[in-house]
């Protein structure tokens, strides 16, 4: 059997793990978590990094993309241990 063609569509929260395919960029390597999500485009945000790396926001947009984000999210993750391994607050204000 094989899997749908209709993975449930990108939300804030999700996990896309590794590589994903190239969705990001050939040097994009980290698991990163979803934070926004427009009608065909994501922004997603890896853990928080060393001081010397860059480690902003990653973007991604257009169909084909989308699919391999969402094929990403839906699989293990080729990391051990993950490095986001619970949901993480989508801001760091605090009350």
């Amino acid at each position: 059997m094989t899997a749908p063609n209709n993975p449930t569509p990108l939300s804030p929260g999700d996990v896309i793990h590794g590589f994903a395919y190239g969705a990001f960029g050939r040097d994009h390597y980290l698991c990163v978590q979803v934070e926004a999500v427009g009608l065909d485009w994501i922004v997603a945000r890896g853990p928080a990094c060393d001081p010397d790396e860059e480690c902003g926001p990653s973007f991604t947009a257009g169909p084909q993309s989308l699919q391999l984000c969402q094929q990403a999210r839906d699989e293990p993750c080729p990391l051990t241990p993950c490095p986001i391994t619970a949901p993480q607050p989508l801001t760091t204000f605090s009350a």
